[in-house]
C-alpha cells in the first residue's frame, strides 16, 4: 500500500548526499515497534523528525463513528514529523507500526543544529513537503469533484509499480474511509469497465485502459453541468 496523497514521493536519502544521510542517521535513535503498536498519537507535541529504516508505519485516524480512515503507509525510507519541527504543529494523525518496524527517531536539539548548518537538508525537506502539499491540493480537488470510482482508479494507478499489485480491498476501504462493502461495489464497476481484474488479495490493472478511462472522466468532471 502506498501514500495516498504522495504515491512515489521520493526518499530523503535520494535528495542528499550518502555523507549527510550518513550524519543524520547518525544522530537518531533506531526504536523497534512491533505490529500494531502505536509510534506516536494524535495531538501528540513532541517534536522529531521519523525516517522509517524498515518494516512500514500507517499514518490515519479513528473517526467519530468509529471506522479508521488511513491517509498513508510510509515505507522504508520515508519520513514523517518534520512539520512538529518547522512549524511547532502538533502531530494531526496517529503512526502505527505494520509488521515489525523499526524507526529512527531524531530530536529536535539535534535535527536542528545540523538542520542551520546544511542548505542541502533544508533543501530535501522542502521539496518532499512541497510535493506532499501539492498532492493534497489535489486530493481535496478530486474529493470535492469525482466520483468515488474515478478516486479509487486514480489511487491505484498512482501507487501501481507494475500491472499486478498485491494489495487488500479492506486496505483500500481505510485509505478512503468506506465499508468493505462500499469498496468492494466500487471495485466490480471498475472490474466490469475492463479497467481491472480483482483476486485473492491483489488487483491486475489494464494499466494504458485505466490511464485514459482516469482522464476522461477527469475532464467530464471539469465540464459545467449543463454541459453533460
Amino acid at each position: 500500500m502506498k501514500d495516498l496523497l504522495a504515491a512515489r514521493l521520493p526518499l530523503l536519502e535520494e535528495l542528499i548526499s550518502d555523507a549527510l544521510h550518513t550524519q543524520l542517521l547518525s544522530l537518531a535513535a533506531d526504536m523497534t515497534y512491533e505490529d500494531g503498536q502505536l509510534i506516536h498519537a494524535r495531538g501528540d507535541a513532541k517534536p522529531g523528525l521519523s525516517i522509517v529504516r524498515s518494516g512500514a508505519v500507517r499514518i490515519g485516524n479513528v473517526g467519530l463513528d468509529g471506522s479508521y480512515l488511513s491517509t498513508s503507509v510510509l515505507d522504508r525510507g520515508q519520513c514523517f514529523g518534520e512539520f512538529t519541527l518547522l512549524a511547532g504543529l502538533p502531530r494531526t494523525h496517529e503512526a502505527v507500526a505494520v509488521g515489525t518496524t523499526v524507526v529512527a527517531q531524531l530530536p529536535r536539539q539535534p535535527f536542528m543544529r545540523l538542520f542551520d548548518q546544511s542548505p542541502e537538508l533544508s533543501k530535501g525537506l522542502l521539496k518532499i513537503s512541497l510535493l506532499r502539499t501539492h498532492a493534497l491540493l489535489e486530493f481535496i480537488d478530486d474529493l470535492r469533484r469525482l466520483p468515488l470510482p474515478v478516486r479509487v482508479a486514480k489511487f491505484l494507478y498512482a501507487s501501481a509499480e507494475s500491472e499486478d499489485m498485491s494489495i487488500r480491498q479492506e486496505d483500500i476501504a481505510f485509505t478512503f474511509g468506506v465499508s468493505r462493502v462500499s469498496m468492494g461495489k466500487t471495485l466490480q464497476q471498475l472490474q466490469q469497465q475492463g479497467l481491472l481484474e480483482l483476486g485473492y488479495g491483489r488487483i491486475r490493472l489494464h494499466l494504458s485502459v485505466l490511464r485514459q478511462w482516469i482522464a476522461e472522466q477527469s475532464l467530464v468532471a471539469d465540464l459545467p453541468a449543463a454541459a453533460q
